[in-house]
């Protein structure tokens, strides 16, 4: 290609030329095209103006002077490139943060959701039992709901909800009593229908804790009480109840609380003290407490009451204790019980929180009745308490305004709900957990009774034995009437619904 100096115009492209361009061609040249050859070395700056379509493609060796028209392009191409990629990675990366970020969130509702239907399931499976509505007239006496507005008495005095957050707790299912070990987790049996969630609380060979006591009515030591034959008497969500028996002879109850239920120490032990100066015939006693080295050696203990609490005398299923109550017994029960809660409400200023028949316990052959279990929503941490709340919801004494509440809490209204649904299980013989069936869908134990009465046949709902009773007696059937009335208004809504004086009041005077 030497001697072209004269050229205006050069296309020597598709030639297969090798080696490097001359440097002495024409500098007037209009035209160049040396594309899709084998050229090498670096473009002559006579030529460097030219478009990079005048070299390649092809010569892949071949390279542009710097400062030259094609270089500036190809330098633009290559950083407009390298800017390119740079934003997709950026975009990319935040595409998938936002992904993963949202698949976060999704296992973790469903995991919430699926909690949610594994504890609904539970209850139900657990508590819920299916019974059939008991035919005939009730001895053709018809209680109607003017029956029940009549029986109204007039009071001075109504509570409100106090202001402290409390928490509610839950009791046990009724009982059964077997010789145990120390540990609640062993071999402890309840009947088919009564079966519980095994609990994961683990005991200690010995007790190497500490012992406080609220008052000097007793004395003993860790190891003592690691020795004391033990019964079970109910397990429940929140733990489980034992029956100890001391050298002295000397009865206790001991509550074994299971592990995280508990709240710190100091917390713990304040709420305790609180408690310390409760003393009523118709409030169980609690006598102090074990705080063990781990999270679950945790003891509340308190006196023993027997024969037994009041679900294991009122429903007629096997092991239920003795003859069925008479209404003089089942009467002189509510006042006791009413009589417990009016001074909690009022002497100590506190809700029970845990209202059911299995905290009613009586006490020797004239069944006095004393509640329990009062101050345990008031010892477990909040995280305990919310699946306390749900467990008593499950068993029918949780007030509608808990229910609908996201967090839930006690007060001295939810008690009077509570009690309310405790009256409807004395005067029926049902257990609150029940539902029952019939002519028209499953209800539970509330709904069935407002239907009776509503349709003017609430002789129906009352237990075989007091119809047998009331048949002979006027003054039985006013008191039962009465009764049912005071049950209704217990249950009605919170805005509506009486205090414990009011009830205390009115069913003293039956």
């Amino acid at each position: 290609m030497n001697g072209m100096v004269s050229l205006s115009s050069l296309d020597v492209s598709q030639n297969h030329f090798t080696g490097p361009l001359p440097s002495n061609l024409s500098s007037s040249l209009m035209a160049f095209n040396v594309s899709y050859n084998d050229l090498s070395g670096t473009v002559p700056e006579n030529l460097k103006n030219f478009p990079p379509p005048s070299f390649y493609p092809g010569n892949s060796k071949l390279s542009l002077p710097a400062g030259s028209s094609g270089s500036s392009a190809s330098e633009a191409s290559t950083k407009k490139s390298n800017l390119l990629v740079k934003v997709v990675i950026i975009v990319s990366c935040a595409v998938a943060i936002i992904i993963l970020i949202l698949v976060a969130i999704l296992l973790f509702c469903i995991c919430k959701s699926r909690r949610r239907e594994e504890r609904s399931m539970t209850g139900k499976e657990t508590n819920r039992r299916a019974q059939t509505i008991p035919s005939g007239s009730g001895g053709g006496m018809v209680v109607s709901a003017e029956d029940l507005v009549a029986s109204r008495k007039g009071s001075s005095s109504e509570i409100l909800s106090p202001d402290e957050k409390l928490a509610v707790a839950t009791g046990f299912s009724p009982s059964k009593t077997s010789n145990l070990s120390w540990s609640p987790g062993s071999g402890d049996s309840f009947p088919a229908d009564q079966q519980l969630a095994r609990l994961d609380v683990r005991s200690p060979d010995r007790l190497v804790g500490e012992l406080q006591f609220l008052d000097d009515s007793i004395k003993l030591t860790p190891e003592e009480l690691s020795r004391a034959p033990a019964e079970v008497l109910g397990r429940s969500s929140h733990g489980t109840s034992y029956r100890a028996t001391l050298d002295n002879g000397v009865f206790l109850t001991v509550k074994w609380l299971r592990e995280g239920v508990a709240k710190q120490r100091k917390e713990f032990a304040k709420e305790v003290k609180k408690f310390s100066n409760i003393r009523h015939p118709n409030v169980v006693t609690l006598r102090g407490y074990y705080w063990g080295p781990t999270q679950h050696e945790k003891l509340i203990l308190s006196d023993f009451i027997s024969p037994g609490s009041l679900a294991s005398f009122l429903y007629d299923r096997p092991g239920r204790k003795g003859p069925p109550l008479a209404w003089i017994q089942r009467l002189k029960i509510t006042v006791d019980v009413a009589r417990g809660l009016n001074y909690l409400h009022f002497d100590r200023a506190v809700p029970h929180g845990n209202l059911k028949a299995t905290n009613i316990l009586l006490d020797g052959a004239e069944l006095n009745a004393r509640v329990a279990d009062y101050c345990l929503h008031r010892l477990m941490t909040q995280a305990g308490t919310v699946e306390q709340i749900l467990d008593a919801g499950i068993l029918g004494y949780r007030a509608p305004e808990l229910a609908a509440s996201r967090k839930p809490l006690p007060s001295f209204k939810s008690d009077v709900y509570a009690f309310g649904v405790i009256l409807l299980e004395i005067l029926t013989g049902r257990c609150a957990g029940d539902v029952i069936t019939g002519e028209q869908e499953g209800v539970d134990l509330t709904d069935w009774v407002r239907l009776r009465v509503a349709e003017g046949r609430g002789a129906e709902c009352f237990d075989s034995v007091l119809t047998q009773e009331m048949g002979s007696d006027p003054v039985t059937e006013k008191g039962m009437k009465e009764v049912l009335g005071i049950a209704l208004r217990c249950i009605r809504s919170v805005s509506e619904r009486p205090g414990i004086k009011t009830i205390y009041e009115d069913l003293s005077s039956i």
